[in-house]
């Protein structure tokens, strides 16, 4: 297929280095990556990939405020806690270890 289209857009400085640099070591130009991009927009009549907000303010939100309710009578969770929540909200724990960890610290506390 014949390319005479022209597709003109502004971009952060650091975006377009960093991707720059991923295309070269996949051997890609920017253009063949955007092509590669818009062809599979075309495949999938839509974005080749999901969008959505990060799970970490979703997950975060939801567990800290579960906490505060049930393991804390309602009250704010403490620093500790908010770091198990943080971890558990980036998917650096699992559900049960975090529920694990913030059972410990009741114990530990007393």
């Amino acid at each position: 297929m014949k390319k005479n289209e022209y597709i003109n857009v502004r971009v952060n400085e650091k975006v377009k280095e960093e991707a720059e640099n991923v295309f070269k070591d996949l051997g890609l130009k920017m253009s063949d990556a955007i092509n590669i991009f818009l062809n599979q927009v075309c495949v999938e009549k839509g974005l080749p990939f999901e969008v959505k907000l990060p799970k970490f303010d979703e997950s975060y939100k939801a567990l800290e405020k579960a906490i505060a309710y049930n393991a804390f009578g309602g009250g704010k969770p403490s620093k500790y806690a908010l770091n198990i929540l943080k971890l558990y909200a980036k998917e650096e724990i699992d559900y049960e270890t975090a529920l694990f960890a913030l059972e410990r610290e009741k114990y530990h506390d007393k």
